[in-house]
């Protein structure tokens, strides 16, 4: 794909979605550093007013900051970049997971935020304006450098728990983050998972990482996992949960008929979030299963 502005326009697919569009135009960035709304509007053959959407919503989940006429890299984008490139990863059904989750959350609640690619999901949402309106009083904790930044966006409170960084995911992991833990309580707790399967539960495939996430889990009064279909059936090397220690697991709609009916039978709540393709508005969300 030639970059816009050159003597090489192209021809881009009518059909492109507006997240491979997305994807594109932070190609484009890495490689120039700048991008015009006008040179973009002509490459992808769309209008202004949607590569102007466009930006405003990469904007948002701080990939980018706009400038006059276009938007350049944003120091957070590249700070983020391997963790942000995972949230393009079934970035819909993420964006939809955090959709239904916002629901359980209420105002004055202190929150913990596990890190991960879902759970950044969650706190870009809580950074945008409409949630910053709702919630006024959060305190949250989170073990994840990238999820504070987005969410000292919105004006929240915000204790990032001390640790040991982990490379590329920036997360917060060893003895010191669990003690931190430990000294607080939470209301709900919003964690990431590695995998999800019948026989062993949650798992991720740190031991250091599985003892934050057992901390936060005893920590906090309800504790809720977040994680497309694509961990099901996948067990990794540590166990953090069996699946009655959590309180509701949220995923999307492509999960296995098998877990939905085992979750059923075990009588443990599993959640199927709407997922709205990229550009369209949520119509709502589905129901807990079961009741």
């Amino acid at each position: 794909m030639s970059p816009p502005g050159g003597t090489e326009t192209g021809r881009c697919d009518e059909r492109m979605s507006a997240e491979t569009r997305r994807r594109a135009i932070l190609e484009f960035l890495a490689s120039q550093g700048n991008v015009k709304v006008d040179a973009l509007s002509k490459h992808f053959e769309v209008s202004e007013v949607t590569i102007r959407k466009d930006l405003t919503e990469l904007e948002e989940q701080g990939l980018l900051q706009r400038t006059y006429g276009g938007a350049v890299f944003s120091h957070r984008s590249r700070f983020n970049a391997p963790l942000l490139e995972k949230l393009h990863v079934q970035g819909d059904q993420k964006r939809a997971i955090a959709q239904a989750a916002v629901q359980y959350i209420e105002e004055g609640d202190c929150i913990i935020l596990d890190a991960g690619s879902t759970t950044l999901a969650l706190a870009q949402l809580l950074a945008s304006k409409p949630l910053v309106s709702k919630f006024r009083s959060l305190f949250i904790i989170t073990t994840s450098v990238p999820a504070a930044l987005e969410l000292s966006r919105g004006g929240h409170q915000i204790l990032l728990a001390g640790g040991q960084v982990r490379n590329h995911s920036l997360a917060l992991i060893g003895p010191t983050t669990v003690r931190v833990l430990a000294d607080h309580h939470a209301d709900r707790a919003f964690l990431g998972t590695s995998g999800i399967t019948l026989s062993h539960g949650y798992s991720t495939p740190n031991p250091l990482d599985a003892e934050v996430k057992q901390a936060m889990i005893r920590s906090s009064t309800k504790s809720y996992v977040l994680a497309d279909a694509s961990k099901f059936g996948h067990a990794s090397l540590a166990r953090f949960a069996r699946l009655e220690d959590i309180d509701q697991t949220i995923t999307d709609a492509e999960v296995s008929p098998t877990f939905v009916e085992a979750f059923a039978k075990r009588e443990l709540r599993l959640e199927l979030a709407n997922v709205v393709p990229d550009g369209e508005e949520p119509a709502g969300i589905a129901d807990p299963i079961p009741r």
